[in-house]
């Protein structure tokens, strides 16, 4: 068994960069089912499952120097490194490298201003926020940071050299196990964090094999940093189970001319629940395609609010502006009922008792007519309602009236009968708030089943693409 070690370098983004690398080279030497990487809690061990035949990485570690690495398009294209260190990067003809140095456990020792940080001797490169982002100030939200440096503003920054070896790994370890794309203007590197003991080299394949996908992604319209998690899982439904196990270090740059990028945002981030949301119905992904096609960025931070955070009281406010930011002047689009159980289940967790309650779901479609309307007064109304207010009953009752009146107008409104309101005044008493919020929520849905209106039987298709 040959164990090899990343530097403990306090950077976890170039920790997990430089491992990928190494695991890399291994996979180069030995094959891709005898790689493992071990987390061992601020550096990693990259095990490789064979005989001591050290020399084999060695050489696999030039050849790929050499084959990948000796030219400036990789440095060039990689988000965070500008022309002048580009040129610095790249491995030389005359240059022979070796991964002793990664053979003993990183102690515990404050960096000299003298040293590498990742303390290996040898030749240094300097400026490496694309491989450690957080070595760059953050771009000031009023404006942009600068210092003046002999008449001259530059842009702040606290670069640490790192030896070449590591910054070489830290390249091949982008460029097959990370994530870069971009959005708007904006550029976006996302590196897998493991979260588990051990992943195996399989699990890197499916990586590699992933990233290339995303390369070619990217989208046009700006949006808040804060999205970025959620956005980028919805580009993978099919595939995102692959990140299973880890956790995802987000960096978001901007910049890159003459004065050299900023970073404009660092995230950290678990992403299980944003996985079981994308994964648990594809309703759930095509909500987000209808969010993003209409540019409701409103309703996506509610959605990204009560996903990440399970903030309660974003599921109404989610459920209210998706419909009016969707919908067009011919069509009302409502939520899928699928992602609306969801929200309702998951997230509020919710008695499903009270969701599938026949008069609850009765009334759901009265409130639902009006809606569909673009009438939301007694939605808002209902959802603002306090319980130890009338303001429940008071609305309900208005709404009925109105309802009646519409009916004697002939139009096709279903109306709940005398015993269904009592059952829902009855779970109102019992749980005021999940009656309310799955009272509301599978209003502003779709029905889950064909019902006998014909108001009720109109072809669902979102985003007004009902004429397409």
């Amino acid at each position: 068994m040959i164990t090899l070690y990343t530097p403990a370098t306090g950077f976890p983004d170039l920790e997990a960069k430089i491992a990928y690398g190494l695991a890399r080279v291994g996979i180069e030497a030995f094959g891709i089912d005898k790689i493992g990487i071990q987390d061992h809690g601020g550096f990693y061990a990259v095990t490789v499952n064979s005989d001591d035949e050290f020399d084999r990485l060695d050489k696999s570690f030039n050849m790929l120097c050499r084959r990948l690495l000796s030219s400036s398009y990789i440095p060039l294209s990689t988000p965070g490194i500008k022309g002048g260190s580009a040129k610095s990067i790249p491995a030389t003809e005359d240059e022979v490298f070796s991964l002793v140095g990664y053979k003993s456990i990183p102690f515990n020792a404050e960096n000299k201003r003298s040293e590498n940080v990742c303390r290996h001797r040898g030749k240094s490169v300097g400026n490496i926020i694309g491989f450690a982002t957080s070595t760059s100030y953050h771009h000031r939200r009023d404006g942009l940071d600068v210092s003046i440096q002999q008449n001259v503003p530059r842009r702040p920054t606290n670069p640490k050299n790192l030896c070449k070896s590591c910054a070489l790994l830290s390249l091949l370890g982008i460029w097959y196990a990370s994530f870069v794309f971009n959005i708007a203007d904006k550029e976006v590197m996302v590196i897998p964090i493991p979260n588990v003991v051990k992943i195996t080299g399989l699990r890197l394949q499916e990586i590699f094999a992933l990233q290339h996908q995303i390369r070619k992604n990217w989208l046009n319209q700006k949006t808040s940093q804060v999205l970025i998690p959620m956005l980028f899982l919805s580009k993978i439904p099919s595939s995102a189970d692959i990140l299973n196990g880890f956790d995802l270090f987000i960096a978001i740059l901007s910049g890159g001319g003459q004065r050299g990028y900023h970073v404009d945002g660092l995230f950290l981030i678990p992403i299980e629940r944003y996985l079981d949301f994308i994964q648990r119905t594809p309703y759930n992904i095509a909500t987000i395609n209808i969010m993003l096609r209409r540019e409701a960025h409103g309703s996506l931070l509610e959605l990204n609010k009560a996903i990440y955070n399970r903030d309660k009281t974003s599921i109404l406010k989610f459920a209210r502006i998706y419909v009016q930011d969707t919908s067009t002047d011919s069509f009302t689009n409502l939520l899928y009922s699928e992602t609306a159980r969801y929200l309702l289940k998951e997230v509020y967790m919710i008695n499903s008792a009270i969701i599938e309650n026949p008069a609850l779901g009765s009334l759901a479609r009265t409130l639902r007519y009006f809606i569909r309307e673009k009438k939301y007064g007694y939605a808002d109304d209902i959802r603002n309602a306090r319980k130890e207010s009338k303001d429940f009953e008071d609305t309900i009752a208005k709404m009925l009236r109105e309802g009646r009146l519409r009916l004697e107008q002939k139009e096709k409104i279903h109306l709940p009968t005398d015993e269904e309101i009592k059952e829902v005044f009855r779970l109102a008493n019992d749980d005021f708030d999940q009656t309310k919020t799955a009272l509301v929520i599978l209003a502003f849905s779709f029905p889950s089943r064909v019902e006998d209106e014909a108001v009720e039987t109109v072809e669902e298709v979102p985003d007004g693409e009902e004429n397409n």
